[in-house]
């Protein structure tokens, strides 16, 4: 309980207190019930128009933690016809509610249509910063004289990549009018409007060329069919097709390309990497084509990121040529990779991991290196667990329980939206507190938000103790990081399914981080991520029962379908946790896709040149995870078994 957070002084008064609390408790209840019910009929009355109860009911509700709500409900009914006097009467008391935004934003475009503008100044900040309202406020300052620099900024409001809000028309009128618009600046929205992909509105910026229109109808059609690069005698530098508007076409064309054909843009861009690229967009280039071939493990990639970024400066490009160099065998050029790159990525656990690794790989002669490996053992991390392995060391988990000052917590206990947060969590509106719980987190410092985590540990509210000791970069609680919760059914699905209950809980961690609620935008649901599609296979397939998708939502359920699912994937890649966690998450086919055709690979080489960056992450904490579990379990656990630490090609 919270008395182990506490200085040992301070534990009898925790104690007293407690006591005392629960010497009232009764009384307490009952009243809160009643304030709850009192809550939801003034709510009720207010949205059906009963004015006259709403307000009766309101006033024995002012010292209810969820009272600003009711104010802010019946604000928002009349945000037109409120006066401004309340409504900033409202956002000065209770600005803090995650909602407040909105009312806020719906009142300052009110002020804008009344002209208020002194009182616009006075509330517009950076939160509420919508391109409408920048508009209408360049717009009144070239009013009030400030013409230069309302010119200035209404041409970065207009050169982006997408429509503005028709709100803006009269200021880009006005700045049209006053000969605002360039060519070259026209010529910079059309990059933009392709880049984003937005061909209708580059095609209709064409009119703002009259001088270069054939220039910019080439730059549209070759955007938006990049395959005419073929054609390279239509892209040579002449009178009217400058150098470095070929170079902008260039760009837009091979970027949209690679993304559907990187190998048919690497093929082009022979013919085109004389032009006279700025910087950034060569590194783009070379991002969207280099990169891109590489996580296709293509060897022709190589040469071409070495050729287009030869001092590194950029570290996705970087890590992708040290990757390929290593899926394709080519040590030693991983090897001086990794000893040059610069001090952002050499001092990452990652890239020291592959320093050692590459130079045993590259020089079989340098020995086990296990003092090197010993330093980087003391990370606590996937490369740091690996290290450990290679130096005999143990693993470094390190933890230390969160202390937390007594005087904190109570200030934190008291912060009105934690309030909030726990009435909502007490009245089953989930989602609702966490929405608050998150959104008072944002103004607490360090100290508060490590003191928000050990409260929702406490609760056994497991998902936002840990993203809030994240938040806080508190990593050593790892009772607060890595809790042992839903014990029974994890442990006994694990067991019914011959699973190991260390990467049960490893992937459910990685899941979901015990929010037994969660939804993914995909659609997965539940404390194990399940896929409605996948659920109701796996329900038939292993006989459980599903007869609602909701069911995804009920913990002991979910752990059962998830467990039978893993299972299958544990059968379907020989036990092999490695291949078994990259297939539940990107999906067994991927997975066989990847590994098919493949030469014997050192496990270590096949997760760091996984082609999808999550899950390549993911695979790395699920076995990192499954260790920490491991020793909370009392189990050795190793990053991989001995059996998973050479891949091979896949065969059904």
């Amino acid at each position: 309980m919270m008395q182990r957070f506490l200085s040992a002084p301070l534990k009898a008064l925790f104690t007293l207190t407690v006591v005392g609390l629960m010497m009232t408790a009764p009384l307490l209840r009952a009243d809160i019930q009643q304030q709850r019910q009192t809550y939801d009929q003034a709510m009720a009355a207010l949205k059906t128009g009963q004015q006259q109860r709403y307000q009766t009911l309101l006033a024995g509700l002012r010292d209810y933690p969820l009272y600003p709500y009711l104010l802010l409900e019946s604000l928002q009914q009349r945000v037109k016809t409120a006066s401004h006097q309340e409504i900033e009467s409202f956002l000065i008391s209770y600005g803090d509610l995650p909602f407040a935004q909105r009312l806020k934003n719906d009142w300052l475009l009110r002020l804008v249509r009344e002209g208020e503008w002194s009182l616009l100044r006075k509330h517009y900040d950076t939160a509420s910063q919508s391109a409408e309202l920048d508009c209408q406020l360049t717009l009144q300052n070239w009013r009030e004289g400030n013409q230069s620099a309302a010119m200035a900024r209404a041409a970065e409001l207009w050169t982006v990549g997408r429509s503005q809000p028709n709100g803006c028309d009269p200021l880009f009128d006005r700045w049209r009018a006053a000969g605002g618009l360039t060519e070259d600046i026209a010529w910079a929205r059309i990059r933009e409007a392709l880049l984003y992909r937005q061909d209708a509105l580059a095609q209709y910026l064409v009119r703002y060329m009259p001088n270069q229109t054939a220039l910019a109808e080439l730059f549209v059609n070759t955007a938006t069919k990049p395959e005419g690069l073929a054609q390279s005698e239509r892209f040579r530098p002449s009178a009217t097709r400058p150098a470095d508007k070929l170079a902008d076409i260039a760009t837009v064309a091979l970027r949209r390309l690679s993304r559907d054909d990187p190998a048919r843009a690497l093929a082009l861009w022979p013919s085109y990497r004389d032009l006279p690229y700025e910087q950034a967009d060569r590194l783009a280039i070379t991002r969207d084509i280099g990169v891109r071939m590489a996580k296709r493990h293509a060897p022709e990639a190589l040469a071409f990121m070495a050729a287009n970024d030869p001092q590194m400066a950029d570290d996705q490009i970087t890590e992708w040529r040290i990757r390929l160099a290593l899926r394709t065998g080519q040590w030693q050029t991983a090897r001086q990779l990794t000893r040059n790159m610069p001090a952002t990525l050499s001092q990452q656990s990652r890239w020291r991991y592959w320093q050692l690794r590459s130079a045993q790989l590259a020089r079989p002669e340098v020995g086990e290196l296990r003092e090197e490996y010993a330093d980087l053992a003391n990370e606590r991390d996937f490369y740091g667990f690996l290290a450990a392995e290679r130096s005999n060391q143990p693993y470094a988990l390190r933890h230390q329980p969160a202390q937390v000052d007594p005087a904190v917590f109570a200030r934190v206990s008291k912060t009105a939206g934690i309030r909030r947060a726990k009435e909502f969590y007490a009245r089953g509106q989930v989602v609702d507190a966490r929405r608050e719980w998150y959104h008072v987190g944002k103004v607490f410092s360090r100290e508060e938000l490590i003191a928000q985590a050990v409260m929702a540990r406490e609760m056994e509210w497991y998902f936002p103790a840990i993203r809030g000791i994240s938040l806080a970069q508190h990593w050593d609680d790892l009772d607060i990081r890595f809790p042992m919760a839903y014990q029974q059914p994890i442990k006994a699905q694990a067991a019914a399914r011959q699973l190991n209950s260390t990467w049960v809980y490893a992937i459910t961690r990685q899941e979901s981080a015990f929010m037994s609620d969660a939804r993914s935008h995909a659609g997965a649901t539940g404390l194990m991520q399940l896929m409605p599609a996948t659920a109701r296979e796996t329900a038939r397939r292993y006989k459980i029962s599903l007869n609602h998708p909701n069911e995804l939502l009920l913990p002991e359920r979910n752990i059962a379908l998830g467990t039978a699912y893993l299972s299958q994937l544990n059968s379907m890649f020989r036990g092999n946790r490695v291949l078994a966690s990259a297939a539940y998450n990107a999906g067994p086919g991927r997975v066989r896709q990847w590994t098919r055709e493949m030469p014997t690979i050192p496990a270590d080489i096949w997760i760091e040149t996984i082609p999808f960056d999550e899950t390549r992450t993911y695979v790395q904490s699920v076995l990192s995870y499954a260790v920490i579990y491991g020793q909370k379990m009392g189990i050795r656990q190793p990053v991989m078994e001995q059996h998973e630490r050479y891949l091979e090609a896949y065969r059904p």
